[in-house]
């Protein structure tokens, strides 16, 4: 069933529930209501059937005159009849068994009017004692008034019920139909979405709503999904071409070996040739594995908490030229694996050596709850509008280009320290420096 079927399902029995307990409700109160007005007349006709049976006598004529008036507007149409008690005692008992009970008998005696029911018929009873003897004066109608009222309030409940539910139902339907109308152009602009068309955006409503919420998170989506994918296909393109390089070389090595015998040197130096080339592709390869990984698998590798001081100098003594200095003045330590840690650094480490003839200064600081590393080097530095694109999959600078390299180091190196959210700036200026300034968040151990 469709989301506005749903709705208009939904607050229809909603609708009918609220209608059903209030009709019914009304009903209720107005039939007895109705009820108790005839009562109410019954009882004031038996009165005036008394005083005009047994004190007509005792009344001047206009007294007698608004009597009869009152006596025949009320309830024209009902039934008296007046009992004689002292009498036939049986006679008595037979004349009240067709309307009272044996209960009802025995209250009327009480001196208050009875009101009693026997079939369709209402009645009321009062014992009414007078200079002519004790007499039991009943008094009995149909209720066709209040029937009808009651009927004709039952058929407009109804009819009141069946059309606020048909209103609900087609305003329903229009209500949701313009409440969903952005959500099927969201739905028809996100079948329009294709792997080679990642530029189509959703449009907001404009009314700040749950819907507009939906449509700009959407949006940052497949900005994200748009990014992810473009670098994937710049991955691949570049990875494809780094491959080739040292594949067709190999290729091409070999097709030249064996277009004629050789001598064990020639064999030697194209094997060599091939070695290194091979070597070229391995460790291309290993850094393409690194980067594929997602972070979840790389946060599963096993950490520990390390002392910085350590794991850098020994980087910097097997690392030629680089000076290490320790500014912590105390024991620096991170949560973090020991071997993607030295990955990371290594990277920046080899870069530093490789575009610059000068010394590299490796610094170990601390700065309030931070443990920062800062690597310079004073070599070629890096272009002010390449900076942004630096830790980006085979991008390298427009001044390395008579430099090897693949562009995958400085990639890895920020996906590791992004596991450890370590932040990395840059500070650096064309054939200056290059400073890359890197803060980790202390550990501080079980404790």
């Amino acid at each position: 069933m469709k989301i506005g079927h749903k709705i208009v399902l939904f607050y229809t029995c909603l609708t009918f529930g609220i209608a059903m307990f209030i009709i019914l409700i009304f009903y209720v109160f107005t039939s007895r209501y109705v009820d108790r007005v005839f009562e109410a007349n019954l009882r004031d006709k038996v009165y005036l059937s008394a005083q005009r049976n047994f004190k007509a006598d005792e009344m001047d004529s206009d007294e007698y005159k608004m009597l009869e008036r009152n006596y025949r507007e009320l309830l024209p149409r009902a039934n008296e009849s007046v009992i004689k008690v002292d009498g036939n005692e049986k006679a008595l008992k037979d004349s009240l068994d067709k309307y009272l009970t044996e209960n009802e008998q025995r209250a009327i005696y009480n001196g208050n009017p009875v009101n009693f029911s026997k079939g369709v018929l209402n009645g009321v009873a009062l014992y009414y004692p007078d200079k002519m003897g004790r007499f039991v004066i009943l008094v009995t109608a149909h209720n066709n008034y209040g029937y009808k009222i009651q009927q004709h309030t039952l058929y407009l409940s109804l009819i009141l019920l069946l059309l606020s539910i048909t209103i609900t139902v087609l305003m329903g339907q229009l209500y949701s139909g313009r409440i969903l109308k952005p959500l099927k152009l969201i739905l028809e602009h996100l079948k329009s979405i294709r792997g080679n068309d990642m530029d189509v955006r959703l449009e907001e409503t404009g009314n700040k709503d749950e819907l507009d919420a939906l449509v700009h998170n959407l949006n940052d989506m497949l900005d994200r999904i748009a990014e992810a994918f473009r670098s994937e296909k710049s991955f691949v393109s570049a990875a494809s071409h780094e491959l080739s390089n040292p594949l067709t070389a190999i290729q091409g090595e070999c097709e030249i070996t064996l277009m004629k015998d050789r001598n064990t040197q020639e064999y030697t130096e194209s094997l060599q040739r091939i070695y290194s080339e091979s070597k070229r592709v391995s460790l291309l390869i290993k850094h393409l594995l690194f980067l594929s990984r997602h972070d979840d698998d790389l946060t599963q590798q096993e950490s520990t908490g390390i002392d910085m001081s350590e794991l850098l100098l020994g980087m910097a003594q097997s690392t030629e030229r680089v000076m290490f200095s320790n500014e912590a003045e105390t024991p620096a330590l991170i949560y973090a694996n020991p071997y993607l840690l030295q990955v990371a650094f290594r990277n920046f480490l080899n870069n530093a050596t490789k575009y610059s003839d000068k010394n590299i200064d490796l610094r170990l600081k601390r700065i309030a709850e931070k443990i920062v590393v800062e690597i310079e080097d004073y070599g070629i530095g890096i272009p002010e509008t390449e900076v942004e694109h630096i830790f980006q999959s085979f991008y390298r600078a427009t001044n390395t280009r008579e430099y090897s390299g693949y562009g995958v180091g400085l990639a890895l190196s920020a996906k590791i320290l992004k596991i450890y959210n370590a932040t990395i700036d840059i500070d650096t200026g064309e054939n200056v420096h290059t400073k890359f300034t890197i803060s980790f968040d202390e550990y501080k151990g079980n404790g």
